[in-house]
This record gives structure tokens, sequence and C-alpha cells, in this order.
């Protein structure tokens, strides 16, 4: 069945993505997937249904009492979920001064109007990697970080990282 795009409650519910043509994911998940028309030239495009994620949880190295963020290494989709979710938390290395963040405007990869709430947590990204802080990913903490989400133990896993135990 081929639709239309339209525009939804938060701009357009489907997004065009390439490399799609071919793939049995556009059958299996039709509740993901659709074939619709381009609104620009009639062709079949495979659209993906957008995702609002209703929280993002981000971690970077630097932000401010107001919420910009400073993302100093690679972003990756850090700066797109924060603009994709109704709310998001940031937790960062470090609060730094608002004057930083208006020293070079064009560093913020995230501005304050996309955060609900601020939170120091230096090392919060282990036992993943927050360049150039700590630049290594713990193997062996995020293996038990692997085995707590399969057991369904992941808040245990959460108090023991906090209290220092793992």
């Amino acid at each position: 069945m081929i639709h239309a795009l339209r525009a939804g409650a938060y701009g357009i519910p489907f997004m065009p993505v390439g490399g799609m043509w071919g793939s049995d994911l556009v059958g299996i998940r039709p509740e993901f997937y659709q074939i619709m028309k381009s609104p620009f030239d009639g062709a079949e495009v495979v659209c993906v249904k957008a995702l609002a994620p209703d929280y993002a949880i981000v971690h970077v190295q630097e932000a401010d009492i107001y919420g910009n963020c400073r993302i100093l290494g690679p972003s990756y989709q850090d700066a797109l979920m924060a603009r994709a979710a109704k709310k998001t938390i940031v937790t960062a290395e470090r609060i730094v001064g608002s004057y930083r963040m208006q020293e070079e405007p064009k560093l913020t990869a995230i501005p304050h109007f996309l955060v609900q709430a601020v939170v120091e947590l230096p090392g919060g990204a282990k036992p993943g990697i927050c360049y150039p802080e700590y630049q290594g990913v713990e193997w062996d903490k995020h293996k038990a970080y692997q085995k707590a989400v399969k057991a369904d133990e992941v808040q245990k896993f959460a108090d023991m990282m906090l209290e220092g135990r793992l």
C-alpha cells in the first residue's frame, strides 16, 4: 500500500530512508516501515516511522546550570536523541559557568530549551567512553552490565557501580 507523506502532531510521522529496498523489514514490520509516494516527484520511497521517546538521557562533558551542553568528542546520535525526545535529562562530567557557552556558542551541541534537568555526574558514561575524560571501555564492567540486563538485575548493577563495589 502506498500512502502520501502527511504531517502529524510532531511534524512528519514518517521519514524516508535509503537502503531499505529489498529488505525483509519492510514486510515484517509494517507498523514501522511503509512505502509511500514522495510529495516532490511522486517516486516510491521507503519510510520509517518517526520515533518520539518520552525521555532521552544523555551524558556530556560540559553543561551549564541552564542545560546548555557541549559534547567535546564524537557526538554520535546524542544531539538527535535530545531533539527527538519529549524530555531530555543530561548527566555531565562537570557543570561549567554559562560564560563558557557564551565564549563559543557554536560548540553547544544541545541547547537549554531541549533539557529538563542537568545532573553533575563525573564518570557517568562508565563503563563506556567519554572522550577525552576516559577513553577506554572497561570491558569487565561492560560484561557485568550485559549479564545484569539478561538477569533483570540492572538496579543491583547500578547500585554496585554507584557504591564503588564494582
